[in-house]
């Protein structure tokens, strides 16, 4: 059996050669769209910054049960987490305003869960109940009202969005199963079996992510349009015909006066 901050290095070294990978992708593509693919490569980068955080056992405490919680995952979480949701909602045209409601609902969630996992009954069971709500809007933003806006894109960026929308949807069900049959939880799952589980949704799903984004060119390159106005460098000159003006002005003589013989 591998030992945890074993697993963590491993975690840590995958995720870091992926976004090494991400980069060389990036830089691969047109000028005018590696900024809106620059998130693909800070958010695995983030994981395995968070990784090799945990492997050093850096911002490590324990619960009231004495059971050992890594926050170094949370500040990932606060970083990334928020970083794909308003992609996803990008590409799917979401309005400000929704925007803003999911990346509120996502410190949230995260906030909520970080200090449930420090209380006792019953404060834990009521923080916990608070979670699964906090979660349930998030989800139905995403499923109902940002979907509904995704419908006025083009095909390509609504294809994209559902399936970042499912990917999100399934790595934060897993998370809330993981949460509750964990060591920290239940405790159905021993130390190896809840970090094994739990480092595999993590680095699938950022990884999962990341290819997506970059296989959508055409998705990524209609949000580009929509959101420059179509205008990809903004260095489109319009030129008159000057040799046309020129002649007109050539031309420009008074009818009423006879040339001189």
């Amino acid at each position: 059996m591998i030992p945890e901050l074993e697993m963590y290095r491993i975690g840590a070294a995958i995720t870091a050669l992926a976004t090494v990978a991400f980069l060389v992708w990036v830089a691969r593509k047109p000028a005018g769209l590696r900024r809106y693919y620059l998130p693909v490569p800070i958010i695995c980068g983030t994981l395995s910054l968070a990784y090799l955080g945990m492997s050093l056992e850096l911002l490590r405490f324990t619960t009231p049960d004495g059971e050992p919680v890594a926050l170094t995952r949370y500040v990932e979480y606060y970083v990334a987490t928020p970083i794909m949701v308003v992609l996803a909602g990008m590409i799917a045209g979401a309005s400000r305003r929704q925007l803003i409601t999911l990346v509120v609902l996502v410190f949230a969630w995260i906030s909520v869960t970080i200090v449930g996992v420090f209380q006792t009954p019953p404060e834990a069971l009521v923080l916990n109940g608070l979670t699964v709500v906090v979660l349930g809007v998030l989800i139905y933003t995403l499923v109902w009202p940002v979907t509904a806006r995704s419908g006025e894109t083009s095909g390509e960026r609504v294809l994209l969005y559902g399936k970042l929308r499912n990917l999100l949807l399934l790595l934060w069900i897993g998370y809330l199963v993981i949460g509750v049959i964990s060591r920290q939880g239940i405790g159905l799952l021993d130390a190896f079996g809840g970090i094994f589980v739990g480092a595999y949704l993590d680095i699938a799903t950022r990884i999962g992510f990341g290819i997506l984004v970059l296989r959508a060119t055409d998705a990524m390159v209609d949000l580009r349009d929509a959101t420059t106005g179509g205008d990809s460098d903004g260095t489109d000159v319009t030129f008159s015909d000057s040799s046309a003006t020129d002649t007109e002005i050539g031309s420009d003589t008074d009818p009423d006066i006879e040339p001189a013989d």
